[in-house]
């Protein structure tokens, strides 16, 4: 009798264990497709999984990866190294988080990134035995979706705006050409309290096609879809599109004028007329410009006369037709005057070290240039005078030293002559850690003949003994490394490599790649082309 009822009390409380705790909820595996097509995306390129869940990319085509962090910045949660069409490469998600990720060879040059976004999965409601306060809930984010603009054949932005209302809010757009959309642009993360813009590049589209896309934000307080708009794509190939950019860099004889066209598919001549009135008269060099995507184009004109209204507008001509943006006007300085000075941003930050930057105009008159710089905006340190003369924009710089590590700095340009003395604005720097991974800059090629060339770059060691090459090819994915160099210190100093063996009237692509002890650092691709 004792050993019935010590099993059937076995069997009470095996049966008990299975009612009060439910099975765990079983891992999914969320699919993405890398270079669908051959396009540079991941699809989709943002993707909502929940703790014990998997994602699986698999290879659509050849010379991708998938690395976590951002381009050239790996954080070493997973990489998959770069492989071709067919492979597939799986990772688990353990905890809630944000996990962005890129492709190596095309997430700096082609901004090929994703997002993994990890959230905890609701809990089942239990029953609350007592009443207790109500904690103030979160504010869901405000979002509008504004209209898409640089709409291209097979490219768009999209736009929008979001007040995260306190709380960290994760922002990106939906799009595809139906309602139901299909497609998600890369995770953004927004805080404070005030209506911010959001924007976000996407290509791959079809031509002449009609797509929907709104903005969506999610914080703590829930998920806010903005409406819904349209955008239609032009055709594969037409007219160029121009629009006509204010003029800068404006000074008693000369000028920089600006515009942004696209040229359609098309080999597109580009130009400004410009002159005292809306019959122009002067026209820039013609530039030749190819592709389907927008770019900025700019024209340096001199022999003005001073302290005169100018007109000025872009024109584009390509087997489609003729394109005139909009006339705009800039006024020329007067002959001399007060300098005119912007500050620019410090380049070169170190540890110990930052190089700080300013355009200026003397104005005509001798001009004396400096720096004021410190931990607030009272400065209190100043950079030796530096004499300039003339009436152009001239690059201004000044290298500090005897920085304090991981500080936030101010600096302005403080520039006198004759006729005044004008202040640019504030503008802040951080220093580096004193220890870390390296920085790299791949610079543009030098010394490039037939079969040979210079390679070029800028390297900050970062206080580690830090190992530096370059990695060249004819396509992204390289394939030829130069020898090892070994560097060390907190400075930034130039690198260069010679190549030899490189084929006649060929691009190759290449950048730099550094490793220390605090990671390791891929400098941005570029091209040469061998004569």
């Amino acid at each position: 009798m004792r050993i019935f009822s010590w099993r059937l009390t076995l069997v009470v409380i095996a049966a008990t264990s299975l009612i009060s705790y439910p099975k765990a909820a079983r891992a999914m595996t969320v699919d993405v497709t890398i270079g669908p097509g051959g396009n540079l995306v991941f699809s989709p390129s943002s993707v909502t999984i929940h703790p014990g869940d998997q994602v699986k990319w698999t290879w659509s085509s050849s010379g991708h990866s998938t690395t976590s962090g951002s381009p050239g910045q790996p954080n070493g949660i997973w990489d998959s190294g770069i492989h071709n069409q067919g492979a597939t490469f799986t990772h688990t998600f353990n905890s809630a988080g944000t996990f962005p990720y890129y492709c190596i060879p095309h997430g700096g040059c082609c901004n090929m990134v994703g997002t993994v976004m990890v959230v905890n999965a609701s809990p089942t409601p239990m029953p609350t035995p007592t009443s207790t306060p109500a904690a103030t809930p979160t504010p869901t984010p405000v979002v509008t979706t504004n209209p898409a603009t640089k709409v291209a054949a097979f490219s768009a932005t999209l736009n929008g705006s979001v007040n995260p209302r306190g709380a960290t809010t994760m922002v990106n757009f939906q799009y595809g050409l139906t309602t139901t959309y299909g497609s998600n642009s890369p995770m953004q993360t927004q805080n404070g309290n005030t209506v911010r813009a959001v924007s976000a590049n996407i290509a791959g589209l079809l031509a002449n096609r009609t797509y929907h896309f709104r903005i969506v934000a999610h914080n703590n307080g829930g998920t806010s879809f903005g409406p819904d708009r349209v955008f239609t794509t032009l055709t594969a190939t037409g007219p160029a599109v121009v629009t006509t950019n204010p003029a800068t860099l404006i000074a008693s004889f000369s000028a920089t004028l600006n515009g942004s066209f696209n040229p359609h598919g098309l080999t597109t001549t580009v130009s400004f007329q410009y002159g005292t009135t809306t019959a122009y008269g002067a026209t820039t060099p013609m530039q030749t410009q190819t592709g389907s995507t927008y770019r900025d184009i700019a024209a340096n004109i001199g022999g003005l006369s001073p302290n005169i209204v100018y007109h000025f507008r872009i024109v584009a001509t390509n087997s489609a037709g003729t394109r005139f943006g909009g006339d705009r006007t800039f006024t020329t300085l007067s002959v001399t005057g007060a300098p005119v000075a912007t500050t620019n941003p410090a380049t070169f930050i170190a540890s110990f070290s930052a190089m700080l930057n300013a355009l200026l105009d003397p104005h005509g008159l001798t001009t004396s240039v400096h720096f004021q710089y410190g931990t607030t905006p009272s400065y209190g340190l100043t950079t030796a005078p530096q004499n300039r003369a003339g009436n152009t924009f001239q690059a201004v710089g000044a290298n500090v030293t005897g920085l304090t590590a991981n500080t936030l700095y101010h600096f302005r340009v403080v520039a006198s002559n004759g006729a005044g003395t004008t202040m640019g604005s504030d503008r802040t720097f951080t220093t580096l850690t004193p220890t870390g991974p390296p920085v790299v800059i791949t610079n543009g090629a030098t010394n490039v003949t037939t079969s040979s060339g210079t390679l070029n770059g800028s390297l900050d060691p970062h206080g580690l003994t830090t190992t530096v090459f370059f990695q060249y090819g004819t396509t992204t994915s390289y394939g030829s490394a130069t020898p090892m160099q070994t560097q060390t210190g907190n400075t930034y100093r130039n690198i260069t490599a010679n190549v030899g063996g490189l084929t006649l009237h060929t691009t190759y692509h290449f950048r730099m790649a550094a490793t220390n002890a605090g990671g390791t650092k891929m400098g941005s691709d570029r091209t040469f082309t061998t004569q």
